[in-house]
């Protein structure tokens, strides 16, 4: 099945009687490591750089003289993402077939966005949600196709709302930025329609190589965007995109927010135009938990606006720091959830996901 080539190679365990390759290998161990050590390198490294170059004299001035109604709004903005992004879960699950109560989703988004802070670059909170709602009995295969259509409809949110504020940015960033971005979109465009063109070949018709067609990650990957293309006409699926444009545009209406409270006179169509690259750039597993690179994006775009770098990067840290506080109850969440789903589901093969990823 789809779903369960999706899992053998996303969770590789072994089967009965098999010896995990990887178990005393400290070979293979180190090399497991590599990524989380990676990704630690290139958060320290540009946030080094950010911080060696910062007047933090100067940012603490504007903290401590900063508009506290302005920066508890912004931090009430902030706050909407979570239960918006749980109901974008909830609706991606009702696209793919199973059915969650709001509280059921928000509780698991609260346990997953805790765990992605926690546990950097070793399992995503995406994963996690996943990992958890299976643990609650729902079947395998639409929980791996509901964290697929769950990104993407993340991903395409992002692209609409930047491309709404390119006009703006191109009026103020130099050619080649505003170039870049119209590029990335119709890059991602014409790679949406080409993989839903591809739901309607058969696959023993695809222009590949037979022996990856064949294989079980081919025929996963098939079927993946078979059913993709299906969940075109599904409206619970453009709700989960409804959603997705709502958490972005709450972590821009944050921005602005956090933005004039220190003093920066940041407008609409300025946070439309710069913040979504800065949620882009969080969000691609290069750094831990965006941080870094989200910085480096933020001070970069403010730049183009003519403000100062060391408000810009003071804007991002609370942008970071309010998702990560608003995280923290999510501990309660995964303990209680943890504690629901000692058992595994009878729905799904029993070694389909590891006994617990949050360890």
């Amino acid at each position: 099945m789809m779903s369960q080539a999706l899992l053998d190679a996303a969770f590789a365990r072994p089967g009965p009687g098999k010896s995990d390759p990887g178990k005393g290998d400290p070979g293979k161990t180190a090399g497991r490591r590599w990524p989380v050590l990676v990704k630690l390198a290139v958060t320290v490294v540009i946030l080094g750089a950010l911080a060696a170059g910062a007047d933090w004299a100067g940012i603490a001035a504007r903290l401590s003289a900063a508009d506290p109604w302005l920066f508890a709004a912004g931090f009430a903005a902030k706050a909407l993402t979570l239960p918006l992004a749980s109901q974008r879960w909830r609706a991606v699950g009702r696209a793919a077939g199973f059915t969650l109560s709001r509280w059921t989703a928000f509780r698991l988004q609260m346990a997953s966005s805790f765990l992605g802070q926690i546990l950097p670059g070793s399992v995503g909170a995406d994963l996690l949600r996943g990992w958890f709602t299976w643990r609650l009995g729902h079947a395998a295969g639409p929980v791996m196709l509901a964290l697929l259509v769950d990104r993407l409809m993340a991903l395409l949110g992002v692209v609409l709302i930047g491309l709404i504020g390119l006009p703006h940015l191109a009026a103020v960033a130099p050619p080649a930025v505003a170039a870049t971005v119209l590029g990335g979109a119709v890059v991602l465009g014409v790679a949406m329609v080409l993989l839903l063109l591809a739901g309607r070949i058969p696959r023993e018709r695809l222009p590949i190589p037979k022996r990856l067609r064949d294989g079980a990650l081919g025929r996963a990957a098939w079927g993946a965007v078979a059913q993709l293309r299906a969940m075109t006409g599904n409206r619970a699926a453009w709700a989960a995109l409804g959603h997705s444009v709502g958490v972005h545009l709450a972590t821009i209406t944050a921005t602005i927010l956090f933005a004039r409270s220190v003093g920066l006179p940041l407008g609409w169509l300025d946070g439309l135009a710069i913040v979504p690259a800065a949620i882009v750039a969080a969000a691609l597993p290069v750094s831990l938990g965006g941080w870094g690179v989200r910085e480096g994006a933020m001070v970069a775009g403010f730049a183009l606006l003519g403000f100062d770098a060391d408000a810009a990067l003071l804007v991002s840290l609370l942008i970071g720091l309010s998702i990560a506080t608003l995280s923290l109850p999510g501990g309660l969440f995964w303990l209680l959830l943890r504690s629901e789903t000692a058992s595994p589901p009878e729905t799904s093969r029993p070694d389909a996901f590891p006994t617990d990823p949050s360890r």
